[in-house]
């Protein structure tokens, strides 16, 4: 394992002051494979930072707390006090059940279910509150208490709480019963869609292949009784024109566009080098709260 990590893309606005966290809101997205942070300033209502790391060499989740550590060594404000702290824990172990059918003493029965049972972690959930649900998960027990120790007013949650809560928000009464929001990440994707302003389906797929991909997709498309030539498909998260899953939506889907970001905030300038709608969701986590 490196010594040290170097960050894989730095921005931060000239305004930017270590000494000021205390007025600004930290919002983090981590998973096993890396960790991007924003910086919001409450006062100006404006992003002014983004910083990603990639953790090549993590081998288990038991890691990602040394990794933390890694990058405070690298950036110390990181673990400074902030206004708010909003953590999105990224993995694949969660499962959404209806708040009227949810029961806090049944949890570990819904997730175990249909989520293998994963050591050292603990079963937590979020309510959506626009949506009716509850999002139960596994979150490692060592993330929990490293982020408690660094930030003990830090907010945690499942990204895809916060991507399913930010859209819900940000698009309702604006997309219509046959819009579809895909998420990209790397080997992995999630659909959510909306029908009647109310959370329809939410699922997410691996895949190893372009091909993979556009069939989940596709078979998806069906099952919603949606019809590819009419769908729209909102996109979001790691993809871009170059990306090979990209040539695969234009093949065979009539509507797509990337996701706009969200024009109740502002974004510094030096914020134009990078594709916001590759972190909507981190961006729209302070909606979370």
């Amino acid at each position: 394992m490196a010594l040290q990590i170097k960050p894989y893309f730095s921005y931060f606005d000239k305004s930017f002051r270590e000494s000021q966290t205390r007025n600004y809101s930290l919002s983090i997205q981590l998973w096993n494979k890396g960790l991007v942070f924003t910086i919001y300033n409450i006062e100006k209502n404006k992003f002014i930072g983004v910083e990603s790391y990639l953790f090549s060499d993590l081998e288990s989740v038991n890691q990602l707390p040394s990794y933390l550590g890694k990058v405070l060594n690298c950036r110390p404000s990181f673990a400074f006090p902030y206004k708010s702290v909003f953590l999105l824990y990224q993995n694949k172990f969660s499962t959404l059940i209806p708040q009227p059918l949810f029961s806090e003493e049944s949890k570990n029965l819904y997730l175990g279910f249909n989520q293998p049972f994963q050591e050292n972690s603990r079963i937590v959930f979020d309510v959506l509150k626009n949506n009716d649900a509850v999002n139960v998960y596994y979150l490692p027990n060592l993330v929990i208490e490293k982020a408690k120790d660094f930030w003990p007013n830090v907010n945690l949650l499942h990204f895809s709480s916060a991507l399913i809560e930010s859209l819900s928000i940000n698009f309702k009464n604006q997309v219509n019963s046959k819009t579809l929001f895909v998420n990209l990440q790397i080997d992995s994707f999630d659909i959510v869609y909306f029908k009647e302003n109310k959370l329809h389906y939410f699922n997410s797929f691996d895949f190893h292949t372009k091909e993979d991909f556009i069939y989940f997709l596709l078979i998806t498309i069906d099952q919603l009784s949606l019809n590819p030539e009419d769908v729209e498909i909102i996109l979001l998260g790691y993809i871009d024109k170059i990306d090979d899953r990209h040539r695969m939506i234009h093949q065979y889907i009539k509507n797509y566009r990337f996701i706009s970001p969200n024009e109740n905030y502002g974004y510094s300038y030096i914020l134009d080098e990078i594709r916001h709608h590759q972190y909507y969701t981190l961006f729209n986590a302070l909606q979370c709260e």
